[in-house]
């Protein structure tokens, strides 16, 4: 996994119209809150966020978090809003763990290969399930699950049981809940 370290400064100051003088100086307001921590609210450099979440793109959106000159501490970026219209980003909300804290998170399903039932039957891949929820300690969370496809035929179906094992890594959904499937 990578190590994303994304730099935070605290804001005194809340409310909108801080909040957009804020965003017009080139920085968006975030909060950062936690299982044994109140919630703080801080503000990040616009165009560092616009990198980090770039860097993320398809991938689990844990980063270190790095709060003025203290120690960066691990959090997953829980919410991104952004305006309707200019797409630019409005708030981040950071979730900060522990690193011995298990958590529960959404990580995206990467496909690897073109299936035999698409290359050769005319078949259509069908990805049913994006995202599956695992939970894990944050040093074992995975950037993403890869799952071979190349073997499929048409009526294959790839379930949750069947996704590849990641060592301290438990997953949530049903297993029998189809994650990939080949279809005509």
């Amino acid at each position: 996994m990578k190590q994303l370290t994304i730099n935070a400064s605290p804001r005194e100051e809340a409310g909108s119209a801080a909040s957009g003088r804020l965003r017009r100086s080139g920085r968006i307001p975030a909060v950062v809150y936690g299982k044994t921590k109140e919630p703080v609210n801080l503000s990040v450099d616009a165009s560092d966020l616009r990198v980090a979440l770039k860097e993320i793109g398809n991938n689990t959106p844990i980063v270190h978090l790095k709060e003025g000159d203290s120690e960066a501490k691990i959090s997953i970026i829980q919410e991104v809003q952004r305006h309707p219209i200019s797409d630019k980003y409005l708030h981040v909300d950071f979730h900060e763990v522990a690193e011995d804290e298990t958590i529960t998170l959404s990580v995206p399903v990467h496909t690897k290969g073109e299936s035999y039932g698409v290359r050769n039957e005319n078949g259509t891949m069908e990805v049913v399930l994006h995202t599956v929820h695992v939970r894990c300690l944050p040093k074992n969370a995975p950037d993403f699950i890869e799952v071979g496809v190349e073997a499929l035929k048409v009526g294959d179906l790839v379930h949750v049981n069947e996704l590849p094992e990641i060592e301290g890594v438990d997953y949530l959904d049903h297993g029998d809940q189809p994650v990939i499937a080949i279809i005509l």
